[in-house]
């Protein structure tokens, strides 16, 4: 970040969106930049919903951006401000306009009657704390109140954030043509500007400009899909800004906030990878505690975990989820029924004599939890030794018998998750298609 970059009390930043669409990677990460710029220096954050395009603007959308704010753990100390509702503060500032000779009234592109502003100079320079100097030119006379009596984008803004006091914008390089606008707008006022941050555009994987072909397209999205909104704010924070000591993972939003330094910021583009944004995910799944985990997951189950087994089901559950939403399938992939023709017939007939041992090894064990799985398993890879099996050709046709796959979660964790009787009958069901080749049996 350029060294002018400047903090101090008083500081005061916003959070503007527009409810016309649901809440995309780029201003939720807008938001979280605020957010964190707010906290690095004890300052205040501004929630200001710009719904001052009223044939877009929805309801619905502005409930899901709250939704996704929260969801984010996103919290805000003034605010919802909304547009709609602050009529006669744009009128103060225009009638400020109006007297400084600086609107007239004239027809707009459809013919109606709007109030245009001319600017009092059409060229300049605004400064940008990541760029520095940035010139513009050729700015034209531009529209300060529709002709439905509304105020334009432009103007609103300059008259919001004067009027809130907002010290620093942050928001993303593509408003850096209205910032040349809104400068002009603050300096026919006489009014001084904040200091404008311009975050690098996001990219996908591509190159290109991220949108709706590269994943997810919304906020809402990710919360739907099973994301972890820590792992959503991890990724987020890593677009435009980077740890002094490369630091990359980050288990909380307030583990963020204490290590986050606005000095960090960038302008360069930054990548949004969903790949990366998955990996980011499981990392962070796997760094639940088991109570929060089963938690998190019980809305997207569509099946109980197993009675009295339940933690050791979510720990057993956790190192093969990348998504919340991942857990009824890796669960089924445990618990699911087997079915014996899918693998029987490629067993060799010594197999049933190594399920026969286990199965008698299970009758006389207490019942399973963790612990003693681990033990136990552990006792059959010495027995296997001792009678020159191989590790593979033990495990393998075990994993094959408890769960119908080639492969999963440790083997003591399915031993606890079905328990000594549940293991035992899907053993003995393995052994007797082996011995005999009938017809599947399904547990």
């Amino acid at each position: 970040m350029n060294p002018s970059m400047s903090g101090g009390d008083g500081v005061r930043v916003r959070f503007a969106p527009s409810p016309t669409g649901m809440l995309h990677p780029g201003g939720a990460r807008t938001a979280l930049f605020d957010f964190l710029f707010a906290r690095f220096y004890s300052g205040k954050l501004v929630l200001r919903v710009e719904d001052t395009d009223l044939a877009r603007s929805e309801k619905r959308f502005e409930e899901s951006l709250f939704e996704d704010l929260e969801w984010l753990g996103l919290a805000f100390d003034e605010g919802p401000f909304r547009q709609s509702e602050r009529g006669e503060v744009y009128e103060k500032y225009l009638v400020r306009l109006e007297d400084a000779g600086f609107t007239y009234e004239a027809k707009d592109e459809a013919g109606r009657t709007a109030l245009y502003f001319r600017p009092p100079e059409r060229d300049g320079v605004f400064h940008d704390a990541l760029r520095g100097e940035v010139s513009f030119g050729k700015v034209p006379d531009f529209v300060v109140r529709k002709s439905d009596g509304t105020p334009s984008y432009n103007f609103a803004v300059v008259a919001d954030d004067t009027d809130m006091g907002i010290t620093h914008v942050i928001r993303g390089e593509e408003h850096l043509s209205n910032t040349a606008r809104q400068s002009l707008v603050y300096r026919a006022l006489g009014e001084g500007e904040p200091e404008f941050v311009h975050l690098g555009v996001i990219l996908g994987p591509d190159g290109k400009k991220l949108s709706k072909r590269h994943g997810a397209a919304s906020i809402e999205e990710f919360r739907r899909e099973g994301y972890l909104p820590e792992a959503v704010v991890n990724h987020l924070a890593l677009l435009g800004w980077s740890h002094p000591d490369g630091k990359e993972f980050f288990a909380s939003l307030d583990e963020l906030a204490d290590e986050w330094t606005p000095e960090r910021l960038g302008a360069s583009p930054s990548t949004f990878d969903p790949e990366r944004l998955l990996g980011l995910d499981a990392e962070h799944i796997r760094a639940l505690g088991i109570g929060e985990l089963r938690e998190r997951t019980a809305p997207f189950l569509d099946e109980p975990l197993p009675e009295g087994r339940e933690d050791v089901a979510a720990e057993a559950m956790r190192e093969d989820m990348k998504k919340l939403s991942d857990a009824p399938e890796v669960l089924r992939a445990i618990t699911g029924a087997v079915e014996t023709e899918r693998f029987a017939a490629d067993l060799p007939e010594s197999s049933a004599g190594m399920f026969s041992h286990v199965a008698g090894r299970l009758e006389a064990v207490e019942d399973l939890d963790l612990e003693a799985a681990r033990g136990f398993v552990k006792e059959l890879r010495g027995w296997a030794k001792e009678n020159g099996i191989k590790t593979r050709d033990l495990l393998h046709p075990l994993r094959l018998a408890l769960t119908g796959r080639d492969r999963g979660p440790e083997m003591a964790y399915i031993f606890a998750v079905l328990g000594k009787e549940g293991s035992r009958l899907r053993i003995e069901a393995a052994r007797e298609a082996i011995l005999t080749r009938v017809a599947p049996y399904k547990n």
